[in-house]
């Protein structure tokens, strides 16, 4: 018998057939992943279905495996199917994904209405052990997703230069979007000068004191005698002034306003 005919007698290897929809509540599910693995946890083949959500993946012997199939936007599912001689259908419903989306905006003061999108914000999302899920930035409308989220209760935290951080607990639904909306208070910021003799005093030791008379923050001006304080809370604050004879003054900031404290000073250099 030559190479040809033991070709032509040879049996056919013997595929058994696992097929079946992916579809969730309202359609088919298309470019899902389907795994077929064995108890042990070996990958025996993965498919992705088709536009109208079919599926099919081969195995050579029969027995009890693990499906799993997943798709964006929806939770991950894991069944057990046994495959005796013949062809397995076994259809596959997926539930959509949570998912949290939302919006930041700017609270309301006395220099800006409330409402006005906060462009550039970090929004981070924590689990309840603390471990950071994902961060993302505010688009030019103030809003922000994750699309992936499952359902459960996580911390999220805002931050963005110039304003208050914010951080609050939410908790995601299963099947639709959670939507969170978040406000979020410019901080306030101090910016003047100091003189002596009328001239700028470039290198004047600055102190600035909350109302308990802790030291909030430290500076010295610069060589046109004007210097700033950034990111401060609203309330009352006194700025003392050391290099020449001492000088204090009360000052107010202001949520989201800047404010000025122009000094000056004595001649007599301490």
């Amino acid at each position: 018998m030559n190479e040809q005919a033991l070709k032509e007698t040879a049996p056919l290897e013997r595929r058994l057939t696992v097929f079946g929809i992916v579809e969730d509540d309202t359609a088919p599910v298309a470019q899902a992943v389907v795994t077929l693995a064995d108890m042990s946890g070996r990958k025996i083949g993965s498919a992705y279905s088709d536009h109208a959500g079919r599926y099919r993946l081969d195995t050579a012997t029969g027995g009890t495996y693990l499906l799993i199939a997943s798709a964006p936007g929806h939770e991950p599912i894991a069944a057990l199917v046994a495959v005796g001689d013949q062809p397995v259908r076994h259809d596959v419903t997926l539930t959509a994904a949570g998912g949290l989306v939302g919006t930041v905006r700017l609270a309301g003061t006395t220099a800006a209405p409330s409402g006005q999108p906060v462009d550039g914000a970090t929004v981070t999302v924590t689990d309840v052990r603390g471990e950071v899920l994902g961060a993302v930035g505010t688009a030019a409308d103030g809003s922000f997703s994750f699309p992936r989220l499952a359902k459960g209760t996580y911390t999220v935290v805002v931050a963005a230069a110039g304003h208050r951080p914010v951080a609050t607990a939410v908790t995601v639904v299963q099947g639709e979007p959670t939507h969170h909306e978040v406000e979020i208070a410019a901080t306030g910021s101090l910016h003047a000068s100091v003189q002596v003799l009328g001239e700028p005093f470039e290198g004047a030791g600055l102190t600035l004191l909350d109302e308990a008379g802790q030291v909030v923050a430290d500076a010295s001006t610069d060589a046109d005698g004007t210097f700033s304080f950034t990111d401060l809370q609203p309330g009352e604050y006194t700025l003392v002034t050391t290099g020449y004879t001492p000088a204090a003054v009360s000052v107010r900031v202001a949520d989201g306003r800047p404010t000025r404290a122009d000094i000056t000073v004595g001649s007599e250099v301490l």
